[in-house]
């Protein structure tokens, strides 16, 4: 309890210091030093030798002393200066399912063309990220962020710091990124249903083993937003280009999937029920659009479409969805 006192004032000065952004740079007013545990023991030691040394009047033990001394103090600017001039930035926030790890990924770039060594990153008590650079050199480093309800994600704070060269100082700051990721719900199998008319009136159950029929197969170039799924990638690793396979038989009627074909059930159960039906019609590449209460996707098929709909629906009740 006394360590939560402490610790709520020192994360609210904190924020007030270092205010959100997707991008950051690590300067004198945002870089923290303080001696490890090594260091302690260390200025233990010197302040051992200090006294010994006044003790018997031994310019031997003196000379020891001030060296290490120096040594130490050295270490302090090495250690800031290992984190100072450095470049982080956002590179996506992500998406995953309710549940999973959202794949958050930073970029880590040095600016002051200087090698960087043991650099660690990590996301509150989790697990750290080692990162050494190269003098210019930038790298995206993942770090997954786990997720338990659906809806918009504050991204948490990130700790990067160092103790090198030593490990008797260490030095650290906090990225705070600004935007936000995106749960989605996860897929729930619903009961039976009937899927809602199309434009001209016809009805139909959402077919949930639907194959592409026909036996004839043609080959076009890939286009953006085909479903991956279609590419022929034995073609790929022959002759190096994208192409995808098309089946000649006329396209399916669209399917719609409309928040009232779950009467009785929550908002988040019937979320989770059309993220599963969203997953399965893109499974079989059949065309579907959904209507909810604050919008309406036309039908569409491909995992641009796909990724649009879990999108609407993991920001549904939270207005705008992040960017």
């Amino acid at each position: 309890m006394p360590g939560k006192i402490v610790k709520r004032p020192w994360r609210r000065w904190v924020n007030r210091r270092i205010p959100r952004a997707d991008d950051y740079r690590p300067g004198r007013r945002n870089i923290f030093v303080l001696p490890t545990r090594e260091g302690l023991m260390f200025t233990g030691v010197l302040v051992i030798s200090l006294l010994t040394g006044i003790n018997y009047q031994n310019s031997l033990i003196y000379l020891f002393t001030f060296i290490l001394g120096a040594l130490f103090y050295g270490t302090i600017f090495q250690t800031y200066r290992n984190l100072e001039g450095l470049h982080l930035s956002l590179v996506r926030a992500g998406e995953s399912q309710a549940g999973e790890r959202l794949p958050m990924a930073i970029r880590i770039r040095d600016e002051e063309h200087r090698p960087r060594a043991a650099l660690r990153m990590r996301i509150d008590d989790g697990e750290p990220v080692t990162v050494s650079l190269e003098a210019g050199e930038g790298q995206v480093v993942p770090l997954p962020v786990p997720t338990r309800r659906r809806g918009p994600l504050k991204l948490p704070s990130i700790r990067l710091e160092t103790d090198f060269p030593f490990g008797l100082i260490r030095a650290w700051t906090w990225f705070r990124p600004a935007s936000r990721g995106l749960v989605t719900p996860r897929p729930v199998t619903p009961p039976p249903f009937e899927a809602s008319p199309d434009a001209e009136g016809d009805e139909g159950e959402v077919t949930l083993n639907a194959e592409p029929g026909g036996s004839d197969i043609r080959l076009r170039p890939y286009r953006l937003g085909d479903a991956l799924r279609r590419i022929s990638w034995k073609r790929f690793a022959r002759s190096g280009h994208l192409v995808v396979m098309d089946w000649d038989t006329p396209p399916a009627d669209p399917r719609w999937l409309d928040w009232e074909q779950f009467p009785g059930a929550d908002t988040e159960l019937r979320l989770s029920y059309l993220a599963w039906h969203v997953g399965r019609l893109s499974e079989q590449e059949q065309p579907f659009g959904l209507r909810l209460p604050d919008q309406t996707i036309e039908p569409d098929t491909g995992d641009q479409h796909e990724r649009a709909c879990l999108n609407r629906l993991g920001a549904f009740g939270f207005g705008e969805m992040p960017t």
